[in-house]
């Protein structure tokens, strides 16, 4: 019987257990989240991503998938894939102790070159330098009781497993056995056309952060222009799709500013990784100043034109209809906000009024009636394109930041609300 087991069952854990499920696979799942094991124990289980709630309760239901916290259950496993958090601190430092105590936590079930093959997002050299060190520090030895491969991964939460079915995956080890182990392994999930190996496994691991940094680079363009295009009373916004019909050029669209998992961290992965190598990353270490400095820009510009200071930031998800919120711009904007002495309310059609609380903001329960001077559109969910602007301006709103450049600003203006986009 083939079996996998996967360290961190969080959205991507649970969306790579999916697809390996799928090839009647059993999958161990291993997380120190006990609230998991109840939710699949009583039958409770309920994501928003498609296709994963059937197939992961139907799994565990027949034994497929066992959920639970204890690492010695990883034992006998044909490979482990590690989908651990991996981030960094308020000082734009990686943030790898408790990544590396839970790598410490399996070596001591590995045995006849178990494959471990790292899925998460890590700054470059750091399986090599950091993660066989870690094993090996608990008596084991890389080629003969482990192989370390790293195979990043490259979804987004709404089409998960369409994702994993479509984008290439590509592997590399510490060594090329380790290379060779592993796309061996994953040719039992995933479709061969779709793997690559790559000459090592720092290959691998620059792979995603140069995507990330790409995005995080072409964004603060975007944003830089978009500014420029302000001053100037240019259309930047609508502009974008003319200037990529060239063949050449690809901007991406101006806005508020970057969240997520992603794109906000992996910059700083490399970044450190040029210190070390000697150099200096200045292109994304301004990107990332720029695209963090872009919630302020849109607080001056309606700054010195308010008089009540009172706020209503529209989303907290960083992607829209999508309920996550790590490192929203909207907690960078209510921090400035506040600071200039707005009184500051939120509303996303993803969290409830007591989730908002206990994220530290002051929930709006309405959108309207709120006596509320500027809102700041933060989040394209789709429930905001049938915003009543009628009804807003009679609730007392003067000013309409368009944070994400998609509101129709004639709609805007006709209400006798003064509309700010970002290049718009």
């Amino acid at each position: 019987m083939r079996k996998i087991s996967i360290i961190g069952f969080g959205k991507i854990g649970q969306a790579i257990a999916a697809n390996i499920l799928k090839q009647d696979i059993h999958v161990t799942a291993i997380d120190t989240n006990i609230d998991l094991q109840k939710v699949f124990k009583n039958e409770q289980y309920e994501t928003k991503e498609p296709g994963l709630k059937d197939i992961l309760t139907l799994a565990y239901k027949d034994n497929k998938l066992v959920v639970a916290d204890d690492f010695s259950l990883v034992k006998g496993s044909d490979a482990i894939i590690i989908s651990l958090p991996f981030l960094i601190d308020s000082q734009k430092k990686t943030e790898d102790e408790f990544f590396l105590r839970t790598i410490k936590e399996i070596a001591a079930f590995t045995e006849n070159k178990t494959v471990i093959i790292i899925e998460t997002s890590v700054p470059v050299g750091f399986g090599r330098k950091n993660v066989v060190p870690a094993i090996e520090s608990q008596g084991k030895l890389h080629g003969k009781d482990f192989l370390l491969a790293h195979s990043p991964e490259r979804i987004k939460s709404g089409t998960m497993l369409e994702q994993l079915a479509q984008i290439p995956k590509v592997i590399g080890g510490v060594s090329k056995e380790a290379t060779d182990k592993a796309y061996e392994i994953y040719q039992w999930f995933f479709d061969k056309k779709i793997l690559y190996c790559v000459e090592n496994i720092e290959a691998a691991e620059m792979l995603k952060l140069a995507g990330m940094i790409y995005r995080d680079v072409n964004i603060a363009l975007s944003n830089q222009l978009a500014r420029f295009a302000n001053a100037a009373a240019i259309d930047f916004t609508n502009l974008i799709p003319l200037i990529n019909t060239d063949r050449e050029a690809n901007l991406l669209q101006a806005g508020i500013g970057v969240g997520g998992h992603c794109t906000p961290v992996y910059p700083y992965f490399l970044i450190e990784n040029f210190k070390q190598a000697g150099l200096d990353f200045t292109l994304a270490q301004q990107s990332r100043l720029i695209n963090d400095g872009m919630a302020e820009y849109a607080v001056s510009l309606i700054k010195e034109k308010v008089k009540k200071k009172k706020a209503l930031l529209l989303g907290l998800c960083f992607r829209p209809n999508v309920k996550e919120d790590a490192l929203s711009t909207t907690y960078l904007l209510q921090d400035i906000l506040l600071k200039s002495g707005f009184e500051v309310l939120v509303h996303d059609v993803e969290f409830s009024e007591d989730e908002l609380k206990e994220k530290g903001f002051k929930a709006a329960a309405s959108i309207y009636d709120n006596d509320i001077e500027v809102a700041f559109l933060v989040t394209m969910h789709k429930e905001y394109n049938q915003l009543d602007f009628g009804r807003l301006a009679l609730s007392g709103l003067k000013f309409f930041v368009d944070g994400r450049n998609n509101i129709d600003k004639t709609k805007v203006e006709n209400a006798g609300i003064e509309y700010k986009g970002i290049g718009h």
